[in-house]
C-alpha cells in the first residue's frame, strides 16, 4: 500500500501546477500581447475568466467529492490542467485559444483547491495531519519558484518558442497528477460513510501509518455518521444555521484574509518591482522572496502539529500586519499608483526586508494554515461542501481585489494600500480570535 508521504506528494502536484501557472502566465501573456492584440483589458479578462471558472468548479467540486469520492475529481483536475496548457501552447497568435486555455486551467484550479487538501487531510495520521495538509502550500511556492526560474531561462529565446515551452512544461506534472491519482487509493473516510466499505477503508488507513486505536475510532465514528445520513445532499443552506454557521463564518473569514491582497498584489505586478534596479539585482530579489516563502511554508507545516492551528494562524497573521506597516509607512506619502517608480527617499534594504517579512510571515500563518483549518473545521458530513464553500469565498475575494487594487494604488499610493491592507487584516485577526477554534483534539470525522 502507499505511504502518506507519497499520497500527499501526488495530490499536491495540483498545487505545484497552480504555482507554476501563477508565475509564468503573466510573462506568457506579455509575450502574446502583440500577436493576439491582448492589451491591459485583455489581461484583465484572462485573469477574471480563470477565477470565474475556478469559482464554478470549486462550487461543484464539493458535491462531486461527496458523490464520486476524493480521488476522481483530482483525476479530472489533472486532465483539465492538461487540456488548458495544450490550448495555451497553441495560442501563439490566437487570443481565443488563450482564453480557452485559461478557462480549462481555472476549472482545474477550482477542483484542485477544494479536493487536494481534503484528500491529504483524510489520508494523514492525526499526529502529522497539519504537516501533511500544509504540503500543498509548500508545493505551490516551489511551483512559483520553478516558474520564475524557467521564465528567466526562456527569456533570450524568440517569443513564440519561449511561450510554447513555458506552457508545455506543466503538461508533464498534469499527466503525472492524472495517472498518479488513478493509482492512488480512495479516501477511507469517504469509503465508509458513502459506501460502507469498512474493511477496505481500514486497510488503507493501516498503510497510512494510523495507529490501530485511531483506525478503530475513525471507523466506529464513520459508521455512526453513515447510519444517520440517509443520503448525501447539497448542504450549503445548512451553513446559515447553527451549529454550522459559526464554522462557515470562520472558514470564510480565514479564506478571505488569505486572498485579501498579499497574493493578489503579486498577480498585478512582478514579484518585486518596487524599484528601478538592474536586472540581476531584481532577479536576486525575486528569488530571495520566493525562497523565503517556500522555507516558511515548510517550517509552518512542521510547527502546525506542535503549536496548534489557531496559534500559528493568528501569530503569523499578526506578524504579517506588522511587516505590512513597516513596508507601507515609509512609502505613505509616495502618492503614485505605479509600483515601478523609484522612491529615492526610501530605504531599499529595509523595504526589501519588510517585503520578505510580509511573504514569510504569510507563509508561516495564513498560507498553509488556511488549508489545515478549512479541512478540519467541519464534521465529515459537511467537510467536502464546507471546503468548497471556503474556496469559493476566497476566489470571489481575490477577483474583487484584483479588480479594485489598481484603483486603490492610484488613489492611495503604494504605502497607503499596504497600510490599509494592514488595518483590514488587523480587524480580521481580532475576529479570528473570537471565531477560530482549535480542532486538534477532535478526530478527523
Amino acid at each position: 500500500m502507499v505511504k502518506p508521504e507519497v499520497l500527499s506528494t501526488i495530490a499536491a502536484l495540483s498545487f505545484l501546477i497552480l504555482g507554476y501557472d501563477f508565475a509564468t502566465n503573466r510573462y506568457g501573456w506579455t509575450l502574446l500581447a502583440e500577436n493576439t492584440g491582448a492589451g491591459p483589458s485583455g489581461f484583465t479578462i484572462l485573469v477574471v475568466v480563470q477565477h470565474v471558472a475556478a469559482i464554478v468548479s470549486a462550487a461543484a467540486a464539493g458535491m462531486a467529492a461527496d458523490f464520486f469520492g476524493r480521488k476522481y475529481p483530482l483525476v479530472a483536475a489533472g486532465a483539465l490542467f492538461f487540456v488548458g496548457n495544450v490550448f495555451k501552447c497553441g495560442a501563439t497568435s490566437s487570443y481565443g485559444l488563450l482564453v480557452a486555455g485559461q478557462l480549462f486551467a481555472g476549472l482545474g484550479a477550482g477542483v484542485a483547491l477544494t479536493v487536494a487538501p481534503m484528500y491529504i487531510a483524510e489520508q494523514a495520521p492525526a499526529a502529522r495531519r497539519g504537516q501533511y495538509t500544509s504540503l500543498p502550500e509548500m508545493w505551490q511556492n516551489i511551483g512559483v519558484l520553478v516558474g520564475y526560474l524557467i521564465q528567466n531561462k526562456l527569456a533570450p529565446l524568440p517569443d513564440h518558442i519561449a511561450q510554447r515551452w513555458m506552457f508545455a512544461i506543466p503538461i508533464v506534472p498534469s499527466i503525472l497528477l492524472t495517472i498518479g491519482m488513478v493509482l492512488m487509493p480512495e479516501s477511507p473516510h469517504w469509503l465508509i460513510i458513502a459506501r460502507m466499505r469498512v474493511d477496505e477503508a481500514k486497510q488503507i488507513m493501516e498503510s497510512g501509518e494510523k495507529s490501530p486505536e485511531e483506525i478503530d475510532r475513525i471507523a466506529f465514528q464513520m459508521e455512526l455518521l453513515a447510519d444517520h445520513i440517509p443520503s448525501l445532499r447539497f448542504m450549503w443552506k445548512d451553513f446559515v444555521r447553527p451549529p454550522l454557521r459559526r464554522l462557515a463564518i470562520s472558514v470564510a473569514l480565514v479564506q478571505a484574509l488569505r486572498h485579501l491582497g498579499v497574493d493578489t498584489y503579486l498577480k498585478l505586478e512582478t514579484l518585486v518591482t518596487l524599484y528601478e534596479v538592474e536586472e540581476k539585482l531584481l532577479a536576486k530579489a525575486n528569488g530571495t522572496v520566493l525562497l523565503v516563502k517556500a522555507i516558511c511554508a515548510l517550517v509552518s507545516g512542521r510547527l502546525a502539529d506542535i503549536t496548534g492551528r489557531p496559534f500559528l494562524l493568528l501569530a503569523g497573521t499578526e506578524l504579517t500586519v506588522l511587516c505590512l506597516l513597516v513596508f507601507g509607512f515609509p512609502l505613505i506619502h509616495f502618492h503614485n499608483g505605479s509600483p515601478h517608480k523609484v522612491y529615492a527617499g526610501s530605504n531599499k534594504t529595509l523595504s526589501l526586508a519588510a517585503f520578505n517579512g510580509i511573504m514569510g510571515t504569510f507563509q508561516l500563518g495564513l498560507g498553509p494554515m488556511t488549508w489545515v483549518y478549512t479541512t478540519e473545521a467541519f464534521l465529515y458530513r459537511a467537510r467536502a461542501q464546507g471546503v468548497s464553500f471556503g474556496v469559493v469565498v476566497g476566489q470571489i475575494v481575490e477577483v474583487v481585489m484584483f479588480v479594485v487594487l489598481g484603483f486603490l494604488f492610484g488613489l492611495l499610493g503604494i504605502g497607503g494600500v499596504f497600510v490599509l491592507l494592514a488595518g483590514v487584516m488587523a480587524v480580521g485577526v481580532v475576529l479570528c480570535w473570537r471565531l477560530v477554534k482549535d480542532r486538534v483534539g477532535d478526530i478527523l470525522v
